[in-house]
């Protein structure tokens, strides 16, 4: 009787450690993180672990968030995690040695991005989303957001590479004259110049 009250005991304490969270505030909202994502550290509203987990709010720059994952993807589906709109991402990433995914959810009227390691969404992360705040966004809107704020990251990188195009032209024009002289060098400077302030 003494060795399987014992046992009880044991398993209670070790089932405890198994399931320890850490408590995390990003953006007044309270995230209860699981064991194998804890350790990690909340700097700048964000929490990251290492290259393997991360939660943060994007409200302030959603396109530069979602942009890259969104035109590098290799999948991405459109899901709803107990009324939260949740936009997932999913692609191999070399410096993890993995798949990387990215889910964008929405909870009040702000909308975060949680980072992990893995192709797919598994409990721990449907979990976090779910003990959010309700959305105030409705799904059609939070898409629409989501979709624009892609299109916007796309015509940013196109206007960049036309601008390094540009910029490698008037270059390129300036080295190839046979005998630069010095007010030429000064003009290149100020087209470069004033392209440049006016982009």
């Amino acid at each position: 009787m003494k060795k399987i009250f014992l046992f009880l005991v044991i398993f209670t304490l070790l089932a405890g450690c198994v399931y320890a969270t850490q408590t995390v505030e990003i953006n007044n909202v309270t995230f209860e993180i699981p064991s194998k994502y804890s350790g990690g550290e909340i700097d700048d509203d964000e929490y990251e672990l290492d290259n393997v987990f991360s939660i943060r709010c994007i409200d302030e720059d959603v396109a530069g968030k979602i942009g890259l994952w969104a035109v590098e993807k290799d999948s991405s589906e459109d899901l709803n995690i107990n009324n939260h709109p949740v936009r997932h991402f999913s692609q191999y990433n070399k410096y993890v040695g993995g798949n990387h995914s990215h889910a964008y959810f929405a909870s009040g009227k702000s909308v975060y991005e949680i980072a992990w390691t893995d192709k797919e969404i598994n409990s721990d992360i449907e979990k976090l989303i779910k003990s959010t705040p309700q959305s105030k966004i409705d799904d059609e809107s939070f898409y629409n957001a989501l979709d624009e704020s892609v299109n916007i990251y796309k015509r940013e990188k196109i206007d960049k590479l036309n601008q390094e195009s540009e910029y490698n032209y008037l270059e390129s024009k300036y080295l190839s004259q046979s005998n630069p002289q010095k007010t030429d060098d000064t003009r290149f400077k100020e087209i470069l110049f004033t392209y440049y302030l006016n982009r």
